[in-house]
């Protein structure tokens, strides 16, 4: 739950950045707001990936694709 807790923060951070270099406009709070989101998933992309392909790993069911998808056939 902090996560989620200093994720807020950091797009809070984000969003006011957004504003200031604006002018501070009035209104667009909004906006400012989902565009701060979407930076936020923009640079954290890649740890999301990471932590789901730890879990999985962790729990079994990961697939692990083959190092050469070429079939081979077998010597008769």
């Amino acid at each position: 739950m902090a996560d989620v807790g200093n994720a807020q923060r950091e797009i809070r951070r984000i969003a006011y950045r957004l504003w200031m270099e604006e002018g501070q406009p009035e209104g667009r709070d909004r906006e400012h707001w989902e565009r701060a989101k979407e930076i936020w998933n923009f640079r954290h992309r890649d740890d999301e990936a990471e932590t789901s392909d730890r879990q999985m790993e962790a729990s079994g069911s990961g697939y692990t694709a083959p190092s050469d998808a070429t079939p081979r056939r077998r010597p008769q």
